[in-house]
């Protein structure tokens, strides 16, 4: 058997060390702050259990994935029915979207706008190798301008005209017109609007996969961040805040760009500035604590404009059938932003103001709001900046080239990706491994490059 370091509790993690563990492989996991899964977990907020943003496990997990997760988590992985809508020309619409309220919600010259963009879409050429030209290219301009342009620049915090393509391959699953006429087809039945989620959070997910860990005779340890990584001839040894611990073999989920720093020994010089050159953007959650039972019917609501900083609202009640309590609900606001922009230290009353105030003006109702607490996440979305591209090739080939150690995850590769995704990292690493301690690198490798394929779900 062979004795395996993983650093990092999220979800890749956890799937690494329970598949691990449940094969004989003596696992111990390392972990900076004091719970399991990252921005997958949950926790609670005056009696009711929230999560960091929006969440869904979608019903395209792969089925030894799914199976996995119901084995552990039973009836509570509850399937329930999508309920959310967007803010375009002023107008909600129903998202996911469906054709009748397409046509009786937006003008008719986005429609008319539209059926051009069809027909000029053959003569557009592909000499621009960016976000905003590729979605005009695979959707028209008018899909690219009045949504998928103000969203990007709302969640990564440049124009799509200097936002690589990739992100566009990753992040924007359509890839024509008539993929977005099929969706809206499948989305007009309930079949096709339909989600998983636990009914104690999302959390719940990456909290069973962490008790699976124990129970296969793993460790778990917490508040145990890694400060360096010394990767020797036949083992490694990790320094924590905690003292140092052999393993034959480091999987690590922590951030790639973060990894050059704590490596040893330390790369060439080329790879630590291509670490330093890229960018990841951070979020602040609001959450509004309401004294009353609903704030609308709806899990989620999209603003794609650049007119509030919300990128997205949702009610965490309405994801499930839980233990919530009756006379009260929460709202989650996800406000991207840079750790250097003022929004980032702003009061909880200075962001609770600035939430409530985008809400009423945006037409939702009025709250009866009790009080405002706010979580800070300084890495959420990796920005595929086109001034960067050859630091990310750079840094994802040393990141792949380290022998005893593997790194991957959603931090580790530097992806957009879904918990399923990630999941699968996990449970490919793990199975990489055989019984007799040795790890089939061809395997990896392949694996490697399906994660390349993965596009986002949303």
């Amino acid at each position: 058997m062979t004795e395996v370091a993983i650093v990092g509790a999220g979800p890749a993690g956890l799937m690494a060390a329970w598949q691990a563990a449940e094969a004989g492989h003596e696992v111990t996991v390392f972990e900076g702050s004091s719970d399991v899964g990252g921005m997958s977990a949950s926790f609670s907020i005056e009696g009711q259990r929230v999560d960091y943003g929006s969440h869904r496990l979608h019903p395209s997990t792969p089925p030894h994935l799914l199976e996995a997760i119901r084995s552990l988590l039973g009836e509570d992985l509850q399937t329930r029915q999508r309920n959310g809508r967007i803010r375009l020309y002023d107008k909600w619409v129903a998202f996911p979207l469906r054709t009748a309220d397409l046509f009786r919600h937006l003008p008719l010259k986005f429609s008319i706008s539209s059926a051009f963009d069809i027909v000029r879409r053959p003569f557009l050429g592909a000499n621009e190798d960016t976000f905003q030209h590729e979605v005009t290219r695979r959707l028209g301009k008018t899909v690219s301008d009045e949504f998928y342009t103000p969203y990007a620049e709302k969640l990564w915090g440049f124009h799509p005209s200097k936002i690589d393509s990739e992100l566009a391959r990753r992040r924007v699953s359509a890839s024509s017109p008539l993929t977005i006429l099929r969706r809206l087809i499948k989305s007009s039945s309930p079949s096709g609007r339909a989600f998983l989620y636990p009914r104690n959070g999302y959390g719940q997910i990456v909290e069973a996969i962490a008790d699976a860990v124990i129970s296969a005779g793993g460790k778990i340890e917490l508040n145990s961040p890694v400060q360096q990584i010394h990767l020797n001839d036949g083992d490694c040894h990790l320094e924590s805040i905690n003292g140092r611990h052999i393993a034959e073999l480091v999987w690590t989920t922590s951030p790639l760009n973060i990894l050059p720093t704590i490596v040893r020994p330390k790369p060439d010089k080329n790879v630590t500035e291509a670490a330093a050159a890229l960018r990841v953007r951070g979020m602040v959650l609001v959450y509004l604590v309401l004294d009353q039972p609903q704030f609308t019917e709806f899990d989620a609501h999209y603003f794609p404009g650049l007119d509030t900083r919300i990128a997205r609202l949702s009610e965490p009640k309405n994801y499930r059938d839980g233990s919530d309590p009756k006379d009260q609900t929460i709202l989650c606001a996800e406000l991207p932003c840079w750790k250097t922009d003022a929004i980032w230290s702003a009061s909880n009353e200075e962001l609770g103001n600035i939430v409530s105030d985008d809400l009423i003006r945006l037409g939702l109702p009025k709250m009866k709001l009790v009080t405002t607490e706010v979580r800070r996440l300084p890495s959420v979305y990796p920005v595929f900046e086109s001034s960067t591209r050859e630091e990310r090739k750079t840094l994802l080939q040393w990141g792949n080239s380290l022998g005893r150690l593997s790194s991957f995850g959603r931090q580790g590769l530097i992806v957009p990706d879904n918990i399923h995704h990630t999941l699968a990292m996990g449970w490919d690493a793990a199975h990489a491994l055989s019984k007799d301690g040795e790890f089939n690198d061809l395997a990896w490798s392949t694996a490697l490059n399906r994660f390349e394929s993965h596009v986002v779900e949303d």
